[in-house]
């Protein structure tokens, strides 16, 4: 599958790295070049690809792991444009912890915002409610972390819970982005939830 990463955070980084490790086609590309994309993986193995956004948003799915200050920018100047999956990593972080500040959305969601901004694409919100240290550390071999997913199409979600169990994870799709999307938002009732279950 061809996958697109949009960051280089440890979020973008992360799940390029793994995706990559499977043998995906990983296109990996942020706000500062390839040059950059390419500093980041020196001395890795993952045979990412280093790119422009237009190349990783044009592939068949789209991780967007860039801080939620700069959603709006990258989505107003490029986004998916042919029905592809956005896959929606963000935290509405307006600075980070040990100080961290929360965007106020005045009731609206993050998830919402970014399909609003990203229309011609099918949006599915995954991989913000734990922190990746978190989310990929070790577990017991007969156990598999839970990540949440939320989404409303069922074959975008069904890929994505796929790429999930891929990485290692026990993924559950709760609903859709209006409900269960704000569940996993910060201060939602999923936001730092972690749970196991069986691997088998």
């Amino acid at each position: 599958m061809q996958i697109g990463v949009i960051g280089t955070g440890s979020v973008g980084k992360t799940l390029a790295t793994k995706f990559a490790a499977l043998g995906h086609q990983v296109h990996v590309a942020n706000s500062r070049g390839r040059d950059a994309v390419a500093s980041v993986f020196t001395g890795s193995s993952a045979p990412v690809i280093p790119s422009t956004s237009s190349d990783a948003f044009a592939c068949d799915i789209v991780f967007l792991a860039t801080p939620w200050t700069a959603v709006r920018g990258v989505l107003e100047s490029e986004s998916p444009q042919n029905g592809q999956i956005l896959v929606d990593t963000t935290n509405i972080f307006l600075t980070y912890p040990p100080h961290a500040t929360i965007d106020d959305l005045k009731g609206d969601s993050g998830s919402e915002i970014v399909a609003r901004m990203a229309p011609m694409a099918r949006v599915v919100k995954a991989f913000n409610t734990l922190p990746f240290e978190t989310m990929f550390a070790p577990v017991p071999p007969d156990m598999k972390r839970v990540l949440f997913v939320a989404g409303d199409d069922e074959p975008a979600i069904s890929t994505v819970t796929s790429l999930i169990t891929e990485i290692g994870l026990h993924p559950v799709a709760l609903g859709s982005l209006a409900s269960a999307g704000r569940m996993m938002e910060l201060g939602g009732a999923l936001s730092t939830l972690e749970l196991l279950a069986p691997a088998n």
